[in-house]
C-alpha cells in the first residue's frame, strides 16, 4: 500500500468521502461564527477588521462566501469576487487548521470551477501560500508591493481553464 498527500486531482473523493458540502453564505452572523478560521488569510486580522470586512462583502453584488461543511462544522471559507462571466477573483481562502493538508482549499476551488463553469482565477498571495496555488496549477507571477513604505514580495496566481 501507498499512502501519499493529497492532490487538487483527489477533491472529488475527498468530498464523497468527507461528506464536505460547498455553502453560499449570506447571513452575517452564520459568517461572523467562522472568524477563527478565516483570520489566517487576513493581514494583522482582528474581530472587528474581520467584521468590517464581511459587511462590505456582504453590500457588493458582485461577492459571494462559501464555506465547506463537513457535518455542520465549518472546515473552510472562500470569498470570490466575480469579475464576469465564468472568471472570478479569490480575496481570501482558509481552512480550519485542524483540517489543512487534506484536499479541502482544493475541494473549494474545484468545486466553484464546476459549479459556476469558470474558465479563469486570479488570486493574489504571500510566500505562506503561494505552493497552495502552484499545486492547484496556477501560473504565478512574483512582484514587489509597498504596504507602509515597506516592500514586500507578493504572488499574482491565475488559473486558465
Amino acid at each position: 500500500m501507498i499512502i501519499r498527500n493529497a492532490q487538487s486531482k483527489d477533491s472529488f473523493s475527498i468530498s464523497k468521502i468527507c461528506k464536505n458540502d460547498l455553502i453560499q453564505l449570506t447571513n452575517k452572523d452564520e459568517i461572523f461564527k467562522n472568524y477563527e478560521i478565516y483570520k489566517s488569510c487576513m493581514y494583522m486580522p482582528t474581530e472587528e477588521k474581520f467584521c468590517n470586512l464581511i459587511e462590505k462583502y456582504l453590500n457588493e453584488k458582485s461577492i459571494k462566501i462559501f464555506c465547506c461543511k463537513d457535518k455542520n462544522k465549518t472546515n473552510g471559507m472562500i470569498v470570490v469576487s466575480f469579475i464576469e462571466d465564468n472568471k472570478i477573483e479569490v480575496f481570501g481562502i482558509a481552512v480550519d487548521t485542524l483540517h489543512q493538508h487534506k484536499g479541502i482549499g482544493s475541494f473549494m476551488i474545484n468545486n466553484l470551477i464546476e459549479k459556476f463553469n469558470l474558465k479563469y482565477i486570479l488570486a493574489e498571495t504571500d510566500n505562506d501560500a503561494v505552493g497552495f496555488y502552484r499545486k492547484n496549477n496556477f501560473a504565478i507571477t512574483q512582484f514587489e508591493k509597498n504596504y507602509n513604505n515597506t516592500k514586500v514580495i507578493r504572488f499574482k496566481c491565475e488559473l486558465i481553464k
